[in-house]
């Protein structure tokens, strides 16, 4: 009767610890960022990320396209080339980063089935380059819209301060 106690407490440890929750957690948290994904602030205008299972691809109209690898700790994604953290929060169609550097960034996914671009092209010369580019401005304006800046082709006087210049004057205020 001993031996079967014994036996029934070690096979109920060793299951326990085949079924971390972290290992699950870290595979749950990184299936749950591939995809594509934007976002819009104030401070950093509109980006688009494409995520797989190593690099987190995002493209601005600021800063271009940049690729970073990155991996999941728990449930923070950390990017393994630079000194940011961020605890992930899953609200289903969207993602909250919380960053170690005291930045919050919401991604939300994309909800089309098929967004116009299979990745975020690298060769800038290339025609899916020049396509995506296109698409991209589109969304972009749309972004702005929506956060009440209008976005003029020049013809008509704006109204408010065009959003170069609201990032001129954020850049000479720091």
């Amino acid at each position: 009767m001993r031996s079967i106690l014994c036996f029934l407490a070690f096979f109920i440890f060793a299951l326990s610890a085949c079924h971390s929750p972290n290992a699950t957690n870290i595979d749950g948290n990184k299936k749950l960022l591939i995809g594509k994904w934007h976002r819009f602030s104030m401070s950093n205008g509109y980006t688009e990320f494409n995520i797989d299972s190593q690099y987190v691809v995002f493209y601005n109209q600021k800063v271009g396209r940049f690729k970073l690898p990155y991996k999941i700790e728990n449930d923070s994604l950390k990017y393994l080339t630079k000194l940011y953290a961020a605890k992930i929060t899953n609200y289903g169609d969207s993602v909250v980063l919380d960053g170690n550097d005291s930045t919050q960034a919401v991604l939300h996914r994309f909800k089309e089935p098929h967004i116009p671009f299979k990745t975020i092209p690298e060769q800038k010369d290339s025609l899916s380059f020049a396509s995506y580019i296109g698409d991209f401005e589109k969304r972009l304006v749309s972004e702005f819209e929506k956060a009440g800046i209008k976005i003029s082709d020049g013809t008509e006087k704006p109204e408010g301060p065009a959003y170069e210049e609201l990032l001129k004057r954020r850049s000479i205020s720091k």
